[in-house]
């Protein structure tokens, strides 16, 4: 039904997997249960019409995106015509020195529009000097640290999840946004736990929206561990979760 929400949707999910420390056989039903309710919200995110609107935010102020790695998205916002490139601030997290040859193409292509990149970010820390000080728009697509350790119970996405959304907090205008797309599966969602990772940073989540890799030309997405190969090609629901600050 289309008057039910996505995120109550999700906030139940997260309440049914944490059931799943109770003991007995009561967890098998539970697991399912979690199962059930994050597949209904993958089903929902699906009908939702609406997604985030990157060009718009351009309109208004300055962009920053981070972990671009082969800057392949920033280039294909930058010549979305609805787009203002000269606002948008590309970053990687990789030295210049290696950044792939596909990246360092994007990168002259993204000067030539109008667009400022800078290599050698940490989303963790986003006191880099050429940054602006206060943003529209701060934006991680596809975060992954490549790694599936866990520190203390916290996956090493969450914690990257939650360290970059309180770095990005304060970089950030009164209304500005702060935006994560993330593959819709219970490993990744399960993973970042995006809502614990925003309560941590003093975040709170404002919607979660389906993102369409299709709608952004040229888009290819690099993989943490190997540039040949891409979550977009193997899972094909995604979302872009959006944050905003209330810590003000």
């Amino acid at each position: 039904m289309m008057s039910e929400n996505a995120d109550f949707v999700y906030v139940h999910a997260k309440s049914n997997m944490a059931v799943l420390h109770t003991a007995g056989n009561r967890q098998l039903n539970a697991k399912e249960d979690a199962a059930a309710a994050l597949e209904r919200l993958f089903v929902l995110l699906e009908q939702k019409r609406r997604t985030f609107d990157f060009s718009a935010a351009t309109r208004i102020g300055k962009c920053v995106f981070v972990g671009e790695g082969d800057l392949s998205f920033a280039r294909a916002l930058a010549r979305d015509p609805k787009s203002c490139a000269g606002n948008i601030i590309a970053t990687t997290f990789e030295a210049e020195r290696s950044v792939c040859l596909e990246g360092r193409t994007n990168a002259r292509s993204l000067s030539d529009l109008g667009a400022k990149v800078l290599h050698g970010v940490d989303a963790r820390n986003l006191n880099e000097r050429n940054l602006p000080t206060m943003a529209e728009l701060i934006a991680f697509q596809f975060p992954n640290t490549g790694t599936r350790r866990s520190v203390h119970g916290r996956t090493d996405n969450h914690v990257l999840l939650r360290r970059f959304l309180r770095a990005a907090a304060s970089r950030l205008k009164l209304s500005g946004r702060i935006a994560v797309t993330l593959v819709n599966s219970p490993h990744h969602l399960g993973a970042f736990d995006p809502p614990s990772a925003a309560q941590w940073a003093g975040c709170e989540v404002v919607e979660v929206l389906p993102f369409y890799r299709s709608a952004w030309s040229g888009y290819g997405h690099v993989n943490t561990n190997d540039a040949s190969e891409s979550a977009l090609s193997k899972y094909r629901s995604c979302s872009t979760w959006v944050f905003n600050s209330v810590r003000r």
